[in-house]
Parts: C-alpha cells; sequence; structure tokens
C-alpha cells in the first residue's frame, strides 16, 4: 500500500501545478515568517534599513515576475507546439515532465505571490519597524533566488524543443521504463500466462471506460486481495486498449472489485512510465516522421533506429520465468513479451523508410545485431522483423543500383556474423 501511495505522490508532485501553488504557499509563509522574527532582532537594526528600501524592491518584484512570468509561458507554450507538430504529438506529454521549466515557472509565480502579499499587507499596520528588515532580507533573498533561475531558464532555452532534447529525454525515461520492468517482471506481479488454469467462480470485471491502461497500483491491489483471501487476474496489461463493457480483470472475491477498478488507470493516452514500448513507439514516429517527402531527413530515422536498438539490448530473461520470487503473490499480470517491443517501432520505420537505401542498411545492421541477443525470444523477433524490412526495401528500391547494394550489405553482414559463430565454435 505505502508503494502505491508514493507511486501517486510521485505523479503528483511532477505536475506543473503542484509546484506553482507548493512554491506560492512557502511565498506566503515566508511573508509571515517575518512577523514572526522581527521582534527577536538585536536593536538598532530597524535603522539600517527602512520602509521605503523594501517598498522599492517589492514594486519592482511584483512588476517584473508579472512580464516575466508571462513571457515564459509563452515561451513554453510555442515550444510545445512546435514538438507537438515538428516531431510528434506524443513527444508533447514528455516534454510537460521538464522539471527545469516548472521549477523556473513555479520559481516566477511564487516571486509574485511573495511580492504581492506585501505589498498588501504593508498597507496595514501588519509590519512593526523590526519586522521591516526581515522582510528586506527575505526580499533580497527572493531577487538572488530569481536571478538565478532566470539563469538558468537562459541555458535551459538554448537546447528546449530541439530534437536533441526530447529524443534525449524520450530515450531515457524508455530506459528507466525498461530497467523498472526487467527488476520487477510484470510490475512485481506473478505472470498470466497462457497456460494458467483459472479457478471456478471467478467473476468478471467489465472497463467502465475506453482507453488505454495507463498505469497498474499492484501494491494497492495486493493489499486488498491479501485482506479477503482472494486473487487477482488482469487481462490486460499496461498499454492495452480496452473497449467500455470488456472483460479486463477477473477475481476471486467481490469486494476486490471496486481496488481493482480504482487502482488500474484507465486513460485516453499511454504512458511512458510503465511502458517502455510507448518510448519505442514515439521515437518510431519521430523517424517515421522524417522520413516524409516534405522532410526527407534519413539522418535523424537513423538516429532513432540507433536509440531503439540501445533500449532494447537492455533486455534480460524472460518475463514469464522471473528469477525473484513476485512481490504480489495474490495478482497476475501479462508478461512484457519482446516481440511487439521489437516489431512495432522497427516496422513503422521500416514501411515508411523502404525507398532510402541508407536507413535500410543500417535497419539491417541493427536488427543483425539483435538477432545475436542471448534472450530467443526477442532474437527470433528480431530475424523476422529484419526479413520483412528486407522485402519491403527490395520491392519499394526504384533502382537496381540500390538493390544489388543492400543486398551485398546484407550478404556481407551475414557472412560477418558466420564468422564470429565459427570463431565461437572454435
Amino acid at each position: 500500500m505505502l508503494t502505491s501511495l508514493l507511486l501517486r505522490w510521485n505523479l503528483i508532485r511532477r505536475t506543473l501545478w503542484f509546484r506553482v501553488v507548493g512554491i506560492s504557499v512557502l511565498s506566503i509563509i515566508a511573508v509571515l515568517t517575518a512577523k514572526l522574527l522581527g521582534p527577536i532582532l538585536p536593536q538598532g537594526l530597524d535603522r539600517l534599513v527602512g520602509a521605503q528600501s523594501a517598498d522599492q524592491l517589492l514594486d519592482i518584484l511584483s512588476s517584473s515576475m508579472l512580464a516575466v512570468t508571462t513571457f515564459s509561458l509563452s515561451v513554453m507554450v510555442t515550444v510545445y507546439r512546435s514538438i507537438s507538430s515538428q516531431w510528434t504529438p506524443r513527444a508533447h506529454r514528455i516534454q510537460l515532465r521538464d522539471n527545469a521549466t516548472q521549477m523556473v515557472l513555479a520559481t516566477f509565480v511564487g516571486a509574485f505571490v511573495y511580492a504581492l502579499c506585501s505589498i498588501v499587507l504593508r498597507s496595514t499596520q501588519f509590519f512593526g519597524e523590526h519586522d521591516l528588515v526581515v522582510l528586506f532580507i527575505m526580499t533580497l533573498a527572493v531577487i538572488v533566488l530569481v536571478v538565478v533561475m532566470i539563469l538558468r531558464w537562459m541555458v535551459r532555452l538554448q537546447t528546449m524543443g530541439s530534437l536533441s532534447d526530447i529524443a534525449g529525454r524520450i530515450t531515457d525515461l524508455t530506459l528507466q521504463a525498461f530497467q523498472g520492468r526487467m527488476s520487477a517482471p510484470c510490475l512485481g506481479a506473478r505472470a498470466l500466462t497462457p497456460d494458467l488454469v483459472l479457478p471456478d467462480g471467478v467473476r468478471d470485471l467489465h472497463a467502465p471506460r475506453s482507453g488505454y491502461v495507463e498505469r497498474i497500483f499492484p501494491a494497492a491491489i495486493e493489499a486488498h486481495a491479501r485482506g479477503c483471501g482472494g486473487t487477482v487476474y488482469l487481462l490486460k496489461g499496461v498499454g492495452d486498449y480496452v473497449s467500455r463493457g470488456e472483460v479486463f480483470a477477473q477475481v476471486t472475491d467481490p469486494s476486490l472489485e471496486s481496488a481493482v477498478t480504482g487502482n488500474v488507470q484507465i486513460g485516453s493516452m499511454r504512458d511512458i512510465e510503465q511502458d517502455p514500448g510507448f518510448g519505442l513507439h514515439v521515437l518510431a514516429e519521430i523517424g517515421s516522421k522524417a522520413l516524409s517527402p516534405g522532410v526527407n531527413d534519413g539522418g535523424t530515422a537513423i538516429d532513432m533506429i540507433d536509440r531503439i536498438t540501445r533500449v532494447l539490448e537492455s533486455w534480460l530473461a524472460p518475463q514469464e520465468r522471473p528469477a525473484v520470487p513476485p512481490r504480489y503473490p495474490s495478482l497476475y499480470l501479462p508478461s512484457l513479451h519482446p516481440a511487439p517491443l521489437v516489431s512495432d517501432p522497427f516496422g513503422l520505420i521500416a514501411r515508411d523508410g523502404a525507398g532510402t537505401l541508407e536507413v535500410q542498411m543500417v535497419l539491417q545492421s541493427r536488427l543483425s545485431g539483435l538477432e545475436h541477443h542471448p534472450d530467443p525470444d526477442l532474437a527470433e523477433a528480431a530475424r523476422r522483423t529484419r526479413q520483412q524490412a528486407l522485402t519491403r526495401a527490395m520491392e519499394a528500391l526504384t533502382h537496381e543500383v540500390d538493390r544489388d547494394a543492400l543486398s551485398e550489405h546484407v550478404e556481407r553482414m551475414g557472412q560477418r556474423c558466420w564468422g564470429q559463430e565459427a570463431a565461437t565454435e572454435v
């Protein structure tokens, strides 16, 4: 249960509104702290700082922060729209998690709230002479913080929205999701394999709405299942689409129905945190869009192929037979299979780049490398996807010279692989 609460907390604290509200509340607390610290200051400090000094700083801070916040929001919206139109709309959700942008905007709004609250209270008899000294010092600290954030914002704007920035973020998040699924196969639950025999009397749970399974909170489901001694079988994994009224889970106890529906989040879009396949698909969309006739950027497609390959190379042992005991033995989940993780992203680029020789040569090389992966399922999926891509390319390449070049490349690639295998046997 604690794990699910921490997961929900992490989801909330990554949102922009939460950080803005949190820093705004801290700014109000800072203003009220000046009233508490004023009486304990040594006598005579009030002569060094006059009320006019604090008022001037607060006026400058309030007017400038309003303008800077408005400008920063306009820049953020412009960058987000550019990412959606230039790369892929799915990348927009990845950029929303930019911690630097959220902290900068939250700081600007918090500084504005601090200055506004201070000006309002200064118009009353709330602050005494000693309190103004503390208020002046706090205002200087807020100004220093704002200057640091402006410098940080300037550095962030240099790369914000660029291909290297957004592709790097997607790659890092996908690798994190992969590592999470490798360390906790089936999210820590038991694998729901096709040969599993369900007990008699299980109750079907119908999806309350249509959408994708965005997130599952297994710890909360496990806590309810242990409480009543029941078992939960989730027929849909993270990233799967469910239609309204479709059976997406089965339970052995009626009291588990509300626990399952409340801890299986169904939304309109997939999320990358528990669904590494979504991250691979977004990378493939960027590469596919770069291959459109209006862009014709084969280098970007090759970069995305390399990133997808680097992520897939982190795949570990089969998920159906995890090496560690399951953390949630009362919960069954579909295992993460490597076949769609290979065929979906690479198939998308292979289809749209079938007529581009350079892309096909790189695609054949990377898939050939994945054919030697220790996991047999991933290796078989890579072999099948490579053959399909080769068939597409041979039909799409219009010039015989390109077809001969691709055939020679595949032949040399096979000879190198056979040589390595022979050396290994010796």
